[in-house]
């Protein structure tokens, strides 16, 4: 025979099960999209083919009579989500201005190793990098740089409200441009982040562009900022040494306008060092902390 606590428990199972089975339905669920962000489709007569146009706008934007400075980013199809909330987050606790965030993605089939190896690296180099099929299509660096400084920043600075106060941001093939955009053409940027850049590429293509380039300058007005993994060294390309070099070389020549920043970033992988060179990099660039 069940005793009064027994039946209380059974019948309070029975309805917990009930309940359970009768719960409403719920909504289909809905797709999340990044607030105060836009796509556009540009294409280059400069590059020959399209780019999507990832851009993220301030919180502010629209609210007051102002230019924003602008942050253009490489790789924006990985990158731009990541790049787009740290923007957002530092922006509102006071660490970084308020920026326009615009990131260079590609339109079309998905060809991303592709897309990239043509557009980031400066002269065609047959081996390296990915696979012999994708550097098959390298050396479109300056048909890109030329899409970026001709027809892009004039795009941007005509559609919305941006300063001429700019930055660029590149990692790996994107750090190798990056870094080879401030060496040859640094007027047309503030500043440049340059995270784990091939430096490697060409045997060493850059530090031969950058010794050529001194030879004729006595100033470099940029922000620069430059961050390497403590783990990226194998048997290949040993990269903490090579940005070692290059920013030592930099510093050494004692250019009165340039304010450089390098670091190592302990027990960080090729892979793992965007963020954290990222949001280091934007805070110097843009704030010099």
């Amino acid at each position: 025979m069940l005793n009064r606590g027994s039946v209380a428990r059974n019948l309070a199972i029975a309805f917990l099960f009930m309940g359970r089975m009768q719960a409403p339905a719920q909504e289909a669920p809905a797709q999340v999209s990044l607030s105060r962000t836009l796509q556009h489709t540009l294409h280059s007569e400069e590059a020959g083919i399209s780019y999507k146009l990832y851009l993220a706008l301030p919180e502010s934007y629209g609210q007051e009579n102002r230019t924003y400075p602008v942050v253009f980013l490489l790789d924006a199809d990985y990158a731009f989500g990541i790049a787009r909330n740290v923007v957002d987050h530092l922006a509102a606790r006071n660490d970084l201005p308020e920026a326009i965030l615009v990131g260079i993605a590609y339109a079309g089939p998905e060809a991303y190793r592709m897309n990239r190896t043509r557009d980031y690296t400066p002269p065609h180099v047959p081996t390296g990098g990915y696979r012999p099929e994708f550097q098959a299509v390298s050396g479109g660096g300056p048909g890109f740089k030329a899409f970026l400084t001709r027809e892009l920043i004039p795009f941007i600075e005509h559609e919305y409200a941006a300063s001429t106060d700019r930055y660029l941001v590149g990692h790996s093939y994107g750090g190798l441009f990056t870094m080879w955009t401030a060496l040859t053409v640094p007027e047309f940027f503030r500043g440049f982040i340059v995270v784990s850049p091939s430096l490697w590429y060409d045997d060493g293509l850059l530090f031969r562009v950058e010794e050529e380039m001194a030879r004729g300058r006595t100033d470099l007005p940029l922000r620069l900022y430059m961050v390497v993994g403590s783990r990226e060294i194998n048997a290949q390309h040993d990269m903490v040494a090579d940005l070692r070099r290059m920013a030592t070389t930099l510093a050494g020549r004692g250019y009165p306008g340039l304010r450089l920043r390098w670091e190592v970033a302990e027990d960080e992988t090729h892979n793992s060092v965007f963020p954290r060179g990222l949001s280091n990099g934007l805070r110097f660039a843009l704030e010099g902390r």
